[in-house]
């Protein structure tokens, strides 16, 4: 039994002798005499007299009722507790259920829709048709604002526009008052990795005077020490500063993964900045990324301006388009497509001007705000979206995302091993689909803050809902969702599906070759980096064929893992972090 459920047990073994009038004689007068049936003895009545309650009971009776009325009121408020765990675990358990419930209904309706409900299925299938078209039209048109917004970030001189926002009377930090601290968790990469991700943060405006990489090692990893160590031996002098933390294994409550080494390392890099440093926590950022990232020049010079002069400074994240580019040439052809597809949608989704944006992989936040909400949580694995949740939830619901539109670059999947490389992209897919885990939290989470605005707390939590269920249902409604039904209404002879269906439904799709176009046009000339030397040039036409195996492949690598994922999370098994091999 833990210590935790004692005062549980106590509480109910205490009430049951407070509610039972034996056991309460019991209690106060030890065993009770049983009188034999019939009259009833002057030595009886005398006992009962002893045994009723009196104000003329000696003080060795009174004083301990008197000191059992706390223990008895804290037992209530222990079992109180207990019960309302147990019930909010049951609520969590049932909300966990939910995105694979509705994408089961999404996915099944093409089966059972035909034979039971054969005309609005059919209306809802084509109204899906409606709102995947037009998502395709908007990504395709914001794929080409986007990389203009980006050109025009990388030519801004963010110096000067901070300058300007000064003289204007902007209300600002002091631009050299302003450092950022770059959290970068790592276990058992390679040391050239950590190492390319150092040479460009140094290499980025500011570096000397503001950027403090912190190491965010694991103790689990035998060497960890040494190897920052010679790290930091190596690119110590040209950052403000730079710091290694250890996370050590297994601490109770934790789930191993970025988001408990991130919460670890913001711990304990406050006190170095606080007290060793003396620097005000107010004029610090925060940035989360990977081992693998690699920051354009100007971002952090981006982020001094839009830090400085915004007026809730304090309540921002700032999230910049992630590019898997890095190695995009040495991944598998087919794993080019998801790269590609991930990195149009970034570039897209930071450009739309109505939307709600999560901050995704690598984000910036004050560390003032991160302080406040206690940091990241260490029991969860994907740690963006619930960061932003936690901070939105927890201050009011005045906490927002805004773009930086300089890219920032990370790798595909890759490993030594061409096959296996297939088996890492897909075990990294359902972890980043474990994001699913934050259903049930923005829902609980929509109840508990009454006093954010209905409609702030309503589209952020759908926002999380919808994406979860769309992840792992949208690949079948609009793939296969043209031929099941009538597979199924020829297979049961139900002759009312309507036939005007599949004409309606490639009519409405079939535009979405053009937005289609514009991002294999952009995701092959424009965004990705030049091809190397050592890409063979007959290789070359191989970009262009991929898309043609877009079904396959996002079925494997999109909607499959997906579904794995709110399969575990709905039967309650945890899934375990593991770094994704990246050679």
């Amino acid at each position: 039994m833990t210590p935790g459920a004692r005062p549980v047990t106590a509480a109910v073994a205490y009430d049951d002798a407070v509610v039972g009038g034996s056991l309460v004689s019991d209690a106060i007068t030890g065993p009770p005499v049983r009188a034999s049936r019939g009259a009833v003895s002057d030595e009886a009545v005398s006992l009962a007299a002893t045994v009723l309650p009196s104000p003329a009971l000696p003080g060795d009776v009174i004083e301990p009722l008197r000191d059992a009325v706390p223990a008895l009121r804290a037992g209530t408020r222990a079992f109180r507790r207990a019960a309302e765990v147990v019930r909010s675990r049951l609520v969590e358990r049932a909300l966990s259920a939910l995105p694979l419930t509705l994408s089961l209904l999404l996915i099944t309706s093409l089966a059972w829709g035909p034979l039971l409900l054969p005309l609005p299925v059919a209306i809802l299938l084509l109204g899906f048709d409606l709102y995947w078209a037009w998502r395709s039209f908007n990504t395709g048109v914001h794929v080409v604002k986007g990389q203009r917004a980006v050109r025009h970030a990388e030519r801004t001189d963010w110096r000067a526009t901070y300058d300007a926002a000064v003289a204007a009377g902007v209300p600002a930090l002091r631009w050299e008052d302003v450092r950022h601290v770059v959290i970068i968790p790592n276990y058992k990469e390679k040391v050239e990795k950590l190492r390319a991700t150092l040479q460009r943060l140094a290499e980025c405006d500011g570096a000397r005077e503001q950027i403090i990489p912190v190491l965010a090692m694991e103790l689990a990893e035998p060497g960890c020490a040494e190897k920052a160590a010679a790290l930091i031996a190596e690119f110590g002098d040209r950052f403000f500063a730079m710091f290694a933390t250890y996370h050590p294994d297994n601490l109770e409550g934790e789930v191993r993964g970025k988001s408990s080494n991130e919460a670890w390392a913001a711990r304990r890099v406050e006190t170095l900045l606080t007290e060793n440093l003396g620097i005000d926590l107010r004029n610090v950022t925060v940035t989360s990324c990977d081992a693998d990232t690699l920051f354009h020049r100007r971002y952090f010079a981006a982020l001094t301006c839009l830090f400085a002069t915004h007026p809730k400074r304090y309540r921002r994240f700032w999230q910049a388009p992630i590019l898997l580019y890095n190695n995009i040439w040495e991944v598998p052809a087919p794993l080019r497509l998801p790269n590609g597809l991930g990195s149009l949608n970034h570039v897209a989704r930071l450009a739309r001007k109505h939307r709600i944006i999560f901050p995704q992989s690598c984000y910036s936040l004050s560390f003032l705000m991160a302080k406040e909400v206690g940091y990241w949580d260490v029991d969860v694995i994907p740690e963006d979206w619930h960061m932003y949740l936690k901070c939105f939830f927890e201050l009011g619901g005045d906490v927002e995302v805004e773009p930086i539109h300089l890219p920032v670059g990370n790798d595909g999947v890759r490993t030594e091993s061409y096959f296996r490389t297939f088996i890492e992209q897909y075990r990294q897919a359902r972890r980043h689909a474990w994001g699913a885990t934050d259903v049930p939290y923005a829902i609980l989470q929509l109840f508990r803050h009454p006093e954010i605005p209905l409609l702030k707390r309503v589209r952020r939590t759908w926002t999380v809902l919808e994406t979860h269920v769309l992840w792992a249902s949208q690949w079948w409604l609009i793939t296969v969702g043209r031929f099941i039904p009538f597979v199924v209404a020829g297979i049961f002879g139900v002759g009312w599906w309507p036939h005007w269906f599949d004409d309606l439904s490639v009519r409405i799709l079939f535009p979405c070759m053009g937005p289609l176009i514009v991002m294999v046009v952009y995701d092959s000339f424009v965004m990705r980096p030049p091809r190397p030397p050592s890409f063979p040039l007959w290789m070359y036409p191989v970009q262009f064929a991929q898309w043609f195996a877009m079904a396959p492949v996002t079925f494997f690598f999109t909607a499959l893992p997906a579904l794995d994922a709110q399969v575990r999370l709905a039967i309650g098994t945890r899934l375990e972090y593991k770094v994704t091999e990246k050679a």
